[in-house]
């Protein structure tokens, strides 16, 4: 009977994993704000955030993926499209970057952060707009156990008053 279970056992691990592994609960997430210098202090950098959206332990997961909703509140600025980055780490400050002398903000050089793109939202002021982030930068900070979030905006411009909510967050991923 032993010998029927551990085979039954077996085959079902070997079911699982060759399907990508065994999905995860969704896990609720810290909405996040970021608050955008004015475009003529940002000039095409990432504005990462000072919060750690994924604050906890790593753990051995892949494929990871975070749904919401980002919504744009606009001070003044016209913004429409922004690329989604996020770091491990921002202490110490990455070569490339900067804080932000107008607002809670690091900002970094876009030629080193190619590789930490996790996705692309589309903007109007005051609109909330479904996102899905995923890549190898987010399955490697889930696995540090910390998440920076970045912005860069590719269509329209901010002002000093402008943020960008991203709320709603959930995390999923496969063990």
């Amino acid at each position: 009977m032993t010998k029927i279970w551990l085979t039954a056992a077996a085959l079902t691990l070997l079911a699982l994993t060759s399907c990508g592994g065994v999905p995860l609960p969704p896990i609720p997430l810290p909405d996040a704000t970021v608050d955008l210098p004015p475009s003529s202090e940002v000039i095409g950098r990432v504005i990462y955030i000072k919060q750690d959206v994924l604050a906890g332990a790593g753990l051995p997961v892949q494929q990871v993926s975070i749904t919401g909703t980002a919504t744009y509140v606009s001070g003044g600025g016209n913004l429409s499209a922004a690329n989604i980055f996020i770091r491990s780490s921002l202490d110490p400050l990455p070569s490339g970057c900067i804080n932000s002398t107008l607002a809670p903000v690091i900002l970094c050089d876009p030629a080193g952060e190619g590789t930490r793109q996790i996705g692309a939202v589309a903007l109007a002021a005051g609109q909330g707009n479904a996102f899905v982030l995923s890549g190898a930068a987010l399955d490697g900070a889930a696995k540090a156990g910390h998440g920076y979030i970045g912005v860069q905006v590719t269509a329209g411009s901010s002002v000093l008053t402008d943020k960008l909510r991203l709320t709603g967050m959930q995390a999923r991923a496969r063990f």
